[in-house]
């Protein structure tokens, strides 16, 4: 069973990177990743990237066509290494980004050169802090 996490671009005027430059990273990142594209009448989602491991359980990154938003399904460290992936695929220190879970109780605000470890050790619950009151400026 996968664990549902998302990479979001908080800001509206923010994009991450388009489907052809996603594609190229995860392929770098992950040699021999398979790539599919999905049904756009379906839904927003553009492009699946499988990624496939003898030794961990293979898990999915998704791309959405607005190219905000990157969603992944797999391990909770796992999905850690996909954060800290799409931060260093968008070094840009202006573009805010927000790694996040699918129920939306949690982020960490990604910075450039952030790494698994430091999402992980750093999640902030949102039972303790709403991120609606704490960042006004994005949840308009």
């Amino acid at each position: 069973m996968g664990v549902n996490y998302m990479i979001i671009a908080v800001r509206p005027e923010d994009r991450m990177f388009d489907v052809d430059t996603f594609v190229h990273e995860a392929q770098e990142r992950w040699p021999g990743c398979e790539v599919f594209d999905a049904n756009q009448s379906k839904s927003n989602q553009t492009t699946l990237v499988q990624v496939e491991s003898q030794d961990e359980p293979s898990f999915s990154i998704n791309h959405f066509s607005d190219n905000q938003m990157v969603s992944t399904e797999g391990t909770p460290d796992q999905a850690a290494e996909v954060a800290a992936w799409v931060r260093q695929a968008n070094p840009d220190p202006g573009l805010v980004l927000w790694f996040v879970d699918d129920s939306f109780s949690g982020h960490i605000v990604l910075y450039p050169g952030i790494t698994p470890e430091q999402i992980t050790a750093n999640w902030v619950d949102h039972s303790e802090h709403d991120p609606y009151t704490e960042y006004p400026d994005y949840f308009k």
